[in-house]
């Protein structure tokens, strides 16, 4: 009785919630009103990214919680929900670093000083997208969600918002934020898929079982993850960091301080250092992975193991 109350007042409340927004939606103000503050406004749109991946967790997680049957969604709302704002967001921010990224950088970022200190339109606006959800979504959401609640994962993206809170303020290395922030994100994708999957996550690996159709979607998700991860994450990553980050942070630091535009040294440092302790973690997944598949290829895995990354 009290649960078809409560399931009653959530009816209610989205109903009263959608009736609003559309109400709202359609006045011309409001609608100038917000993409005034996105375009204008200097953090505009890193706090609309982050409060829309927020938002939309909280609404998919009351959905999961109460307005859908019973499933492994109701078990665990708040890390399938997590899942679900993830998904589209790496497809977003692969296509727009695919789009953009080129390995011999073109004019006027063809030059180590441009690359470091110019700030990139696109790369500039990825990095606003990926410190907004972190700083108000994946990072919260990484601390409040039990099997989320990896230390070593949560200190990965604080690292990630520290070093794109640098690429926009004093602004440095916003170029490599095509590739770091959009080229990588290539196996997160595969990986919001197959992370449901996760022997941690009983419920979803016994719904997995039930579902002839999904097995096959993760099946197929998995071995695109691996070779995602291998040739991305695994190689490139620390290619790029070791033959463009690392080379680019020298040539400048070479310059007089005159020429450095007064960024100081340590600032210039801090997203090469990063670089290279991200590829010593990225490799390091990747031995996890490879133990994995390994174990798999000798049928002493399957799917009960499968390697954690990011």
């Amino acid at each position: 009785m009290g649960r078809g109350l409560a399931f009653s007042w959530f009816q209610g409340g989205l109903v009263t919630v959608f009736a609003l927004t559309m109400a709202l939606w359609h006045r011309r103000e409001l609608t100038r009103l917000l993409l005034a503050f996105v375009e204008d406004n200097e953090l505009g749109l890193l706090l609309s990214t982050g409060i829309a991946c927020a938002t939309a967790q909280c609404v998919l997680w009351l959905l999961f919680t109460f307005a859908l049957g019973d499933g492994p969604w109701r078990r665990e709302p708040g890390f399938t929900a997590h899942q679900v704002v993830c998904f589209p967001l790496m497809i977003y921010l692969t296509y727009v670093g695919l789009s953009h990224f080129h390995f011999a950088a073109p004019a006027p970022f063809n030059t180590p000083v441009s690359r470091v200190f110019e700030p990139h339109p696109v790369g500039t606006v990825m990095t606003k997208i990926v410190l907004g959800e972190l700083l108000l979504w994946d990072i919260p959401t990484g601390l409040l969600v039990k099997s989320l609640r990896e230390p070593l994962m949560v200190a990965h993206h604080v690292g990630m918002a520290l070093t794109a809170a640098i690429g926009l303020y004093p602004g440095l290395n916003s170029y490599y934020a095509l590739f770091f922030y959009g080229v990588i994100e290539l196996s997160g994708i595969f990986l919001s898929v197959v992370d449901v999957f996760h022997p941690k996550h009983p419920a979803w690996c016994a719904y997995l079982e039930s579902a002839p159709a999904l097995r096959a979607l993760n099946d197929a998700a998995r071995l695109a993850f691996v070779a995602a991860y291998f040739s991305v994450r695994a190689a490139l990553f620390p290619y790029v960091v070791a033959t463009q980050v690392l080379p680019d942070a020298y040539a400048v630091l070479q310059l007089p301080e005159a020429e450095r535009r007064g960024v100081h040294p340590a600032l210039i440092c801090v997203i090469p250092v990063f670089g290279v302790l991200f590829s010593l973690l990225q490799c390091y997944w990747g031995t996890l992975l490879y133990a994995q598949v390994v174990k798999v290829l000798r049928g002493g895995g399957g799917r009960k193991d499968q390697s954690k990354q990011m």
